[in-house]
């Protein structure tokens, strides 16, 4: 049992064989064991400290924890309560008695002698297995408002993050785009990293959307200069790990633009004017909603995509060969047109097919959206799509003018 000592205000009325009565009445004390009560596991998340306590029906407990970003796992000890009072023994000498209050079922809460306190929250469900698997965050992370994470969670206790401007106080830079550990005890989940371990509680919901399962966490910060603790929450969707294409077809919904930077200068875009030192993503996603820009696989090894760049004309479409390994695709454009770039970008599907996640870093962007600029500019005869020294003008000008972006493009299988 660590000890922190800043702590949310909370009260808790003792309900567990507490015995009440009025004035008139005698106050006789009523011996109660806790020991029943006690078993299962139970976790506290406060800011700067976090703990999970699997407690047995014999009175062994082994604690899992986070204090000021130190983590400890699977410390075992012993807890043994006589009446409102508990003592918690563990192996590495770090030792806690108190008087405690109890809700059966519900919560406890331990006191010290200076009347400072830890409350636990009782866990039903473990959650270890639950989290297995890929997730995908694009709602926007604490901080930013329109970031866009993925998140891997293997059995194996290790976990892979994909972020593009997560802000530090909620996902330390060490634990992005790398493997690290981590833990799951009951509902708190622990991101393993020296010195800066963090933790979250989850909540997991199976099929909590039409699109399938959510995973909800939230954690506590005090931010600098400041006393009021801060409660952050994100929401992921469970997506699929393979992809299944053949057949599917998807129309534009969303646009989540992070991390962009480029030229204080306007350009034109595929008939919208761009300004990508200031871009939000607001014009990228009225260019995508105006186009009806669509995406389908009349094949498991071929994208068709297509977008109404006139009101009077058909809406021309493209088809390429893709090569596919995991959630890496690679649109080979270069096969259609040997002047255009060939895209790497991951996509992402749920459970059902039913949406489908197309996520572009700086150098995707620039060739996906250079391909479209390319085609456009041919459709309406204003350039040579064969003409190779034309063609290169046509992603230099978009190479120039962005710096740095990241795109997540969101699409809805088509009804």
């Amino acid at each position: 049992m660590k000890k922190y000592f800043k702590f949310m205000i909370l009260a808790l009325v003792a309900m567990c064989g507490f015995a009440s009565c009025s004035e008139e009445c005698e106050h006789n004390f009523i011996e109660v064991d806790y020991s029943k009560d006690l078993v299962g596991t139970w976790t506290c998340l406060e800011a700067g400290y976090a703990e999970a306590l699997v407690i047995s029906a014999d009175g062994k407990v082994v604690s899992t924890g986070v204090e000021n970003g130190e983590y400890w796992d699977g410390v075992k000890g012993n807890i043994k309560t006589v009446n409102n009072k508990m003592t918690l023994t563990f192996g590495d000498g770090d030792n806690y008695e108190g008087r405690f209050e109890m809700i059966c079922g519900e919560a406890f809460t331990i006191f010290d002698e200076n009347g400072e306190h830890l409350t636990y929250r009782y866990c039903a469900n473990d959650l270890a297995d639950e989290v297995v698997g890929m997730w995908v965050c694009n709602d926007g992370l604490p901080g930013e408002e329109k970031d866009f994470a993925i998140i891997t969670y293997s059995d194996n206790g290790k976990m892979t993050m994909t972020t593009q401007k997560a802000p530090e106080a909620f996902i330390p830079v060490d634990f992005v785009n790398v493997v690290v550990d981590y833990k799951v005890v009951g509902d708190l989940k622990f991101h393993i990293v020296p010195n800066q371990s963090t933790v979250a509680r989850i909540v997991y919901t199976p099929n909590g959307i039409s699109f399938g399962d959510i995973l909800t966490q939230t954690i506590h910060i005090l931010p600098e200069n400041s006393n009021d603790l801060v409660e952050i929450t994100s929401t992921f969707l469970r997506v699929k790990e393979t992809l299944a294409l053949e057949g599917n077809k998807y129309d534009y919904i969303k646009t989540f633009v992070t991390n962009v930077d480029g030229l204080d200068k306007d350009i034109n875009f595929m008939g919208f004017e761009f300004n990508f030192a200031k871009m939000d993503g607001v014009k990228l996603d009225k260019m995508l909603k105006t186009l009806l820009f669509t995406v389908e696989f009349p094949a498991a090894d071929s994208i068709k995509y297509s977008c109404h760049y006139s009101t009077t004309a058909p809406a021309p479409s493209v088809v390429a060969p893709i090569e596919v390994e995991g959630n890496k695709m690679t649109i080979k454009m270069s096969k259609v047109y040997p002047t255009a770039k060939d895209v790497d970008l991951y996509t992402f599907q749920d459970a059902d097919n039913c949406q489908l996640h197309m996520y572009l870093p700086t150098y995707s962007f620039i060739n996906f959206f250079g391909n479209m600029q390319v085609v456009f500019m041919s459709q309406l005869g204003q350039i040579d799509i064969t003409d190779e020294v034309a063609v290169k003008a046509v992603y230099d000008d978009i190479d120039n003018a962005v710096n740095t972006i990241n795109v997540s493009l969101v699409m809805e299988k088509a009804k």
